[in-house]
């Protein structure tokens, strides 16, 4: 992939598919004074990169461009992250992260596993993800959080494995899922209309709601 101005970030799916659903979420502010996750399922994803790369410079080169406000609109979509990354300079970036999608099957007994305890649905819809949630679905044969080697970086740097773009998007990304587990789960394939619909719970959460998650922002306007 080749470097790009923030006008050419959007335009379906990098590799000229049909994409499917997708929030985007807005740059966020810096992160000085603070630490990237603040969950422990957050902490999971930043072991998870920590874990796979192989240079613990392009990780501190990460930190320091999330932490200065580098990293542009999230883009979140099934089995894959997109973010324009600027350098110091102001060089743009285009910046990916790779997670594989769970399978139907795994999908299946995941939503079979949660659809009997409702207080996983509960703890979802209150935008949290406990550690029973997680170790009963690895019960069903289901891994929700990624493991080292999960998180494959693709940027047009010229950097191989995680360069400080690709890392940068996984400490943004932290802060994302601390607010929200859902993002965690679209990106192993589920939107959360779609995979409340499926449990028999879309009636509970409704845009506008005490409790709901903000709404993601129209990709174009983020970008632009």
């Amino acid at each position: 992939m080749s470097r790009y101005d923030d006008d050419d970030a959007h335009g379906g799916d990098a590799d000229g598919g049909v994409a499917g659903p997708e929030r985007t979420f807005a740059a966020l502010p810096p992160a000085r004074g603070r630490a990237f996750a603040q969950s422990w399922w957050g902490r999971a994803w930043l072991t998870a990169l920590e874990a796979t790369a192989l240079d613990s410079g392009q990780l501190k080169a990460g930190r320091r461009l999330a932490r200065a406000g580098a990293v542009g609109a999230v883009s979140v979509r099934p089995g894959r992250l997109t973010a324009v990354v600027r350098d110091r300079d102001g060089t743009a970036h285009r910046a990916d992260v790779l997670v594989q999608e769970l399978s139907g099957d795994q999908w299946d007994r995941f939503l079979a596993m949660a659809a009997g305890r409702a207080g996983h649905v509960a703890a979802l819809l209150d935008r949290e993800m406990p550690t029973h949630l997680v170790e009963d679905a690895e019960l069903a044969g289901v891994d929700l959080l990624p493991g080292p080697g999960d998180l494959e970086p693709e940027c047009g740097c010229g950097v191989w494995d995680h360069c400080g773009h690709t890392a940068a998007l996984c400490y943004q990304v932290a802060r994302l899922l601390d607010e929200d587990p859902f993002v965690l789960l679209l990106l192993r394939g589920r939107d959360e209309r779609a995979l409340l619909d499926e449990l028999g719970t879309g009636h509970a959460v409704r845009a506008g709601q005490p409790g709901a998650a903000p709404e993601g922002v129209d990709a174009a306007d983020a970008y632009a």
